[in-house]
C-alpha cells in the first residue's frame, strides 16, 4: 500500500493457487495431513509473535472486526482495549447498542453483560489472522520429490483486514460458530489450533446474539 498525493494504492499480486474449499473434497488424507501440518506452522509462528501488551489492530488502533462497530466511534467498543475485560466489556456493550437501536430490550444483552467478561479470563493478546477459512487459504499442487507423487503446499492466506492482536481464544473461537459439521475440516481445524471448547461455544452465544 502506498499514497500518491491524494490516492492510496493497494498493491496486489496474483498467486497461482486454488482455494483450500476448492481442492479439499478431492485431496487424499496424506496431503490433508500435509496442509493441516503447514498451517500449523504457519500459526504458530503468528502466535508466537511478541505481544505488543494490548487488544487492537497493528497500528494501535480500534479493533478490526465488526463486533467492535461504533457509529459515535465509542472508545468503550472500539477499543484499543488495555485488558481483556476491557475487550469483553466492549462485546456486551455492542450487543445493548444494537438492541437499543432496534427497539428492543434484550434480557440475553444483560446475562452477556452481567457475565461474559468474567467468563473470557486470562488470554492474552496474540496476532491473529482472523479468518481462517478454507476460502482464505490458498494452495497450489506440486510433486513429492521422494516419492513423485502428487502434494500440495500452502501457497498464502489471504483475507487480512480483520488481523491484528485479539484475546488468544480468538482465533479459534471465532470460527467456532461457523464451522460446517458436514465433513471432517472441524476436526483438522483442532490440529492447526488447539481447540477452546468452552471458549467457542461462548462465541457461538455471542454470535447467535450478534449475527440477528
Amino acid at each position: 500500500m502506498y499514497r500518491d498525493q491524494d490516492t492510496l494504492y493497494i498493491v496486489m499480486k496474483y498467486i497461482p493457487a486454488m482455494s483450500l474449499g476448492t481442492a479439499w473434497p478431492s485431496i487424499t488424507e496424506a496431503n490433508k495431513s500435509s496442509i493441516v501440518e503447514q498451517l500449523r506452522c504457519i500459526f504458530d509462528q503468528m502466535r508466537a509473535l511478541p505481544s505488543p501488551g494490548f487488544y487492537g489492530s497493528v497500528n494501535r488502533g480500534p479493533v478490526p472486526h465488526r463486533y467492535f462497530f461504533s457509529g459515535e466511534r465509542d472508545p468503550a467498543v472500539t477499543g484499543p482495549f488495555q485488558t481483556e475485560e476491557e475487550f469483553g466489556k466492549a462485546i456486551t456493550l455492542r450487543s445493548q447498542t444494537m438492541w437499543i437501536e432496534s427497539n428492543i430490550h434484550s434480557f440475553f444483552s444483560d446475562y452477556l453483560a452481567r457475565h461474559l467478561p468474567s467468563a473470557l479470563r486470562n488470554h492474552p493478546p496474540m496476532f491473529t489472522h482472523g479468518d481462517l477459512y478454507r476460502e482464505n487459504v490458498l494452495v497450489r499442487k506440486t510433486v513429492d520429490s521422494v516419492t513423485n507423487e502428487e502434494a500440495y503446499e500452502v501457497a498464502a492466506l489471504v483475507d487480512w483486514e480483520a488481523a491484528g492482536w485479539y484475546p488468544s481464544y480468538w482465533e479459534y473461537a471465532h470460527i467456532f460458530p461457523l464451522l460446517q459439521w458436514t465433513d471432517d475440516w472441524p476436526a483438522y481445524v483442532e490440529k492447526i489450533l488447539d481447540p477452546l471448547p468452552m471458549e467457542g461455544v461462548i462465541m457461538r452465544l455471542v454470535f447467535n446474539d450478534l449475527e440477528f
